[in-house]
């Protein structure tokens, strides 16, 4: 039993992180209608730019944080400008190739800039692990949870509560409808992809401190796809739940099958991605839309 919620509360922890990571993939979604399957490099690329910040430049911790938040949200503006304001109107297939060109140029000058090399954040939580009764959780795994859930709060609290919150929610709509009634565009989709990015980082982040940061993190934050399909492309709250059981299978397929089936646990999540694309297509929050011919 122990083992169990063991399993369950380390699952929760791993699973928050997931859909956070979903979190960026969804708002980007749905404001502009792209798949960013470049999510996982971005993930990745926030824990190498935490780790430039707080050891190779040598800030302290929080500070590397905001400055990975701030430096991955100004990325995300130059990827918009740059790479998918001159694809709108392009067909959907070449600007799906464009997120994969995308992931592909960050994953190669990821490897030019650190290599394939581990690396460690400095010490920033104490050794000693937080004991729940016969539970045991390390200080990485608490705030982890903690960290996901102040920023699912405060994007429940800004989509719902501020100006261009409302703007994205309005785009996310109906862009036509939006863009009559005054509400520009284009500015959204910029904004879009910098919030997106940055909550990857974020991901990245967290993710860096509860293993290490390496190039393997890339693969790590793809795993916010299955998320998302599972909680539904267009879902917000779809990611975090969607998130959250993906997170507590693959632990506790790592846990019971693991040692008969070796390398189950990664796969676990693609596995429950086939076995909802088959059952549910559109997700457990996901949209249905007709179509009228």
């Amino acid at each position: 039993m122990e083992m169990l919620l063991q399993g369950v509360l380390t699952g929760l922890a791993v699973g928050s992180i997931y859909g956070l990571s979903a979190l960026g993939f969804v708002i980007i979604y749905k404001s502009t209608g792209i798949l960013n399957v470049a999510q996982g490099g971005l993930v990745m690329l926030g824990s190498f730019l935490c780790y430039t910040f707080s050891v190779t430049i040598g800030l302290p911790f929080w500070l590397s944080f905001i400055a990975t938040m701030a430096a991955a949200f100004l990325l995300g503006l130059i990827i918009d400008r740059l790479l998918f304001r001159p694809m709108i109107g392009q067909p959907l297939l070449g600007v799906v190739m464009m997120t994969i060109a995308l992931l592909s140029v960050i994953d190669g000058m990821t490897t030019l800039i650190w290599s394939v090399n581990y690396y460690s954040y400095p010490e920033v939580f104490p050794e000693t692990p937080i004991e729940f009764g016969d539970i045991i959780l390390s200080h990485e795994y608490v705030w982890a949870i903690g960290i996901c859930l102040f920023f699912f709060l405060l994007f429940g609290f800004f989509f719902r509560y501020t100006r261009i919150g409302l703007k994205m929610r309005a785009v996310s709509e109906d862009q036509q409808a939006a863009q009559a009634a005054g509400v520009g565009v284009k500015t959204v989709f910029s904004l879009s992809w910098a919030i997106g990015t940055a909550v990857g980082a974020v991901g990245g982040i967290i993710l860096g401190l509860i293993s290490m940061v390496y190039f393997g993190l890339s693969f790590i934050g793809l795993k916010a796809l299955p998320v998302v399909i599972l909680g539904g492309l267009e879902s917000l709250p779809g990611a975090i739940l969607g998130g959250l059981i993906i997170g507590v299978l693959e632990n506790m397929a790592g846990i019971y099958l693991e040692p008969y089936m070796s390398g189950v646990k990664d796969v676990a999540p693609f596995v429950v991605l086939m076995i909802i694309l088959l059952i549910k297509p559109h997700g457990l929050f996901g949209l249905k839309r007709i179509e009228r011919v």
